[in-house]
């Protein structure tokens, strides 16, 4: 029976983070070992992670060193021929893992699903079907737009429609090819989706199997500025490793003017398009002179990071 490895990042969610453990140690599907990264916490959260009695649960403390190394601690040690990621204020379906364990039988490597999205009392606000609703940003032409397509990787490229790192079960062949999250504040999840996008089957499950909490204190509203900077990065990283989906070598002239609208409209920086060709311009140059590993040199230092944040228009 295939065992399933669910690693939580805590920090700082007391509010919540009995809700989150206790919907995976609840799952249907009984096969699973649950790994808590308690990444520094200051409140209560220790208090209850410490109390937390099952022969599958396994709790790590460690200080504070960001959500994406605590994922990647979770899951550097996680023992399940599938791999989950569950933020500790969102709380999984109590069918979400045998669900997402049938696709992944079935020859996907990476499920996503709808989500239904809470607020912080856990009333119910809405179903984000993907990409079909709630997307970032408005639609002024909904025909020109990759939502119109029914395909993953398109629709990803224009947004992450995904929404958060909680929707992603994945197989330890995908995760040992792609590797870990890289050291993005806002958009971890995005990028480790494109990543894992370029050479496996990702699909997406039409029925919400995970409860997503917003609230005041979501990562998403402390910085407006850093996030817009990480949208552009992630556009000047990814978009040159889809060309032959956006424009297929066989594409005709007739075809190329559909396939130019669609990218103008589906790829939207926020205005900041100055900043994604900055970015653009910084990569070509490190690769002329040699410099190995630009993109994550430029999220490791704060200095450099700064150079183009300041640029940002929010």
């Amino acid at each position: 029976m295939t065992l399933i490895s669910v690693v939580i990042p805590s920090y700082n969610h007391e509010l919540y983070i009995q809700h989150a453990v206790e919907s995976v140690l609840d799952q249907s599907y009984k096969n699973l070992e649950l790994i808590v990264i308690d990444d520094g916490s200051k409140d209560s959260s220790l208090s209850y992670l410490r109390s937390v009695n099952d022969s599958r649960y396994t709790l790590i403390e460690q200080k504070n060193t960001g959500a994406h190394n605590a994922i990647n601690k979770g899951l550097s040690i996680a023992k399940g021929e599938c791999l989950a990621i569950l933020n500790s204020d969102d709380v999984f379906y109590p069918d979400r893992l045998v669900e997402c364990l049938k696709r992944l039988q079935n020859g996907a490597d990476l499920v996503a699903s709808w989500i239904e999205v809470i607020d912080d009392k856990g009333k119910k606000r809405g179903v984000k079907e993907g990409w079909h609703n709630m997307l970032p940003w408005s639609i002024t032409t909904p025909k020109s737009k990759f939502s119109t397509i029914d395909d993953f990787t398109l629709n990803l490229l224009m947004t992450n429609f995904v929404s958060t790192t909680s929707n992603i079960v994945f197989t330890r062949r995908l995760y040992e090819r792609t590797g870990g999250m890289r050291n993005l504040r806002f958009v971890h999840d995005w990028d480790y989706l494109l990543r894992a996008a370029r050479n496996f089957r990702c699909e997406l499950i039409d029925k919400p199997l995970l409860k997503y909490r917003t609230h005041q204190t979501n990562t998403i509203s402390s910085n407006r500025a850093w996030m817009l900077f990480e949208i552009c990065w992630i556009y000047a990283v990814h978009l040159k490793h889809f060309t032959g989906k956006l424009f297929p070598h066989h594409i005709g002239a007739n075809n190329l003017s559909e396939k130019n609208d669609f990218l103008a409209k589906s790829i939207n920086t926020q205005g900041n398009d100055k900043v994604m060709w900055m970015l653009l311009q910084y990569f070509d140059e490190c690769e002329v002179i040699g410099r190995e590993a630009p993109a994550e040199t430029l999220l490791d230092d704060e200095c450099l990071r700064s150079a183009f944040i300041r640029h940002i228009s929010s």
